[in-house]
């Protein structure tokens, strides 16, 4: 009859033992899911935040311009320069044609379309905004992708692509993609690189063939020679490592010119570690994915994990436990029993 008795007992502790694991299991993932839902929401509210603040002023086909930022005075009007990349002026540089409209507090605002201009998608553009043709901001690719936003000024300034005892001042595109319709990339009248974005279909050899070979005096390596008195070695040295390129790709460069000058590889003809028009370097990347960093030829790897507690984890420590208590009871009432 003990032993019935004793393994009723050891029976009912090991299932409310059971019973209190199963309990604790559900109310950490309920925890758990709290949390989850919690992270979805805040993760949803910031999304709708960031939309609701974004700065899209207008729509149709016009583009603005913020005179505030640019911190003009003493002008009549705002303009507008809008030429085809590698065609002709849309909206010739001094032109009535230019002038944009008042809208107010600082915003001036020209309708592209609206004034008979189209953007053809399969062409390239660029535009200039000016204060009475005096002032003026840097290059900005334009396209129809821009209408509707509106363009500011950095407070930065940058040496003139065409006059370089002059400077302009930076402009970027509010909510516009500037890898794409940033300032176009390209190298100055003294063999400066300039720009954040290249134009379509260009990228740093074709830059760095056109400065080479252009029949334009004013932007070519003769007229950078002759304004800055340095020599063929040092000026496409300083370009092609601001344009992250190696001397392979140089060499290559110059072989396909069609010209001769007077240049070596700095280091017999192998690749070097070169800076970027942008700021990059051609040595290597910055790359994000996964929790891996690769940099300068160098992968390093922080990953965090996040995982969610079930109770699995401490459930032998309450079946043990269970066990341990219900042995105990056994030896009491047998201890008991030997007592009597």
């Amino acid at each position: 009859m003990f032993k019935k008795i004793a393994s009723i007992a050891l029976a009912a502790m090991m299932l409310g033992s059971t019973a209190v694991v199963a309990s604790a299991a559900e109310k950490e993932e309920a925890v758990a899911a709290a949390d989850d839902s919690s992270a979805v929401a805040a993760a949803d509210d910031s999304a709708v935040g960031a939309d609701e603040g974004s700065e899209t002023t207008g729509a149709g086909s016009k583009i603005y311009f913020d005179v505030n930022s640019a911190g003009w005075k003493n002008f009549t009007n705002i303009t507008l320069y809008l030429y085809e990349h590698g065609g002709s002026e849309i909206i010739p540089w001094g032109s009535k044609k230019g002038n944009m409209t008042d809208e107010g507090n600082g915003k001036w605002s020209f309708d592209i379309e609206g004034k008979g201009y189209s953007l053809d998608s399969s062409k390239a553009y660029g535009c200039i905004f000016t204060g009475d043709w005096s002032f003026q901001t840097c290059d900005l690719i334009i396209g129809s992708a821009c209408y509707g936003d509106t363009a500011f000024c950095t407070g930065k300034q940058v040496e003139n692509n065409v006059d370089s005892n002059k400077k302009s001042d930076e402009v970027k595109w509010t909510n516009a993609d500037s890898s794409v319709y940033g300032n176009p990339i390209c190298i100055t009248s003294i063999g400066n690189v300039i720009g954040t974005a290249y134009w379509p279909g260009e990228n740093a050899e074709s830059v760095l063939k056109e400065f080479l070979t252009t029949d334009d005096a004013k932007k070519s390596i003769e007229n950078a020679k002759k304004f800055t008195g340095k020599t063929d070695q040092e000026i496409i040295d300083a370009t092609a490592k601001a344009l992250g390129l190696s001397d392979d790709q140089v060499s290559a460069i110059i072989s396909g010119s069609g010209k001769t000058f007077d240049w070596k590889p700095a280091n017999g003809g192998g690749a070097q570690e070169t800076t970027t028009a942008a700021g990059g370097s051609s040595g290597g990347s910055n790359t994000s994915s996964g929790g891996t960093t690769t940099s300068g030829g160098t992968t390093t790897s922080s990953t965090t994990t996040g995982s969610v507690t079930s109770g699995e984890g401490t459930t032998v420590y309450f079946v043990i436990g269970g066990i341990l208590l219900a042995a105990a009871g056994v030896f009491f009432l047998a201890r008991k029993r030997r007592e009597y």
